[in-house]
């Protein structure tokens, strides 16, 4: 089991385990930070993964939206640490959404609900997600797609 508290490392490590899979294409770092079931609360609503099933099908929106964007860059900047009382932590990070150092979109503010785990930390809610669905053109569904 990991230390309960949620150091200034955990949040370096964590910021880039989920930011580097979206250029790299690495579902499988992406994969090892939630815990299922998964949400995102969006602009457009509210997604909930249940599944592997889930995860690989929206990863896969999220890289076409890299794709269409013509991202190269993700930046994420730590905000904030709470430590709840029930062992869990709440981190708030800043995202920048980058093309040769030029953003793409206005910089947003996101939190994720993180549980400690023996394989690190995970996350099993982000709140102020961003959808694919502005740069895939599909339409928001409650299963990610």
């Amino acid at each position: 089991m990991i230390s309960a508290l949620f150091t200034d490392s955990d949040f370096a490590e964590f910021i880039d385990d989920i930011s580097a899979p979206f250029m790299s294409g690495q579902i499988a770092r992406w994969r090892a930070r939630i815990r299922l079931p998964f949400s995102m609360v969006t602009g457009a609503g509210p997604v909930t993964l249940k599944s592997d099933g889930d995860i690989v099908r929206n990863f896969r929106l999220y890289l076409e939206a890299v794709k269409a964007m013509g991202l190269n860059f993700v930046h994420r900047e730590p905000l904030g640490v709470e430590h709840c009382e029930d062992g869990t932590v709440l981190a708030t990070y800043r995202t920048h959404l980058m093309r040769n150092g030029t953003r793409m979109v206005d910089p947003y503010t996101s939190t994720a609900l993180l549980h400690p785990d023996p394989e690190g930390w995970r996350m099993s809610a982000i709140l102020n997600a961003r959808g694919h669905h502005d740069w895939t053109g599909r339409p928001p569904k409650d299963t990610g797609e």
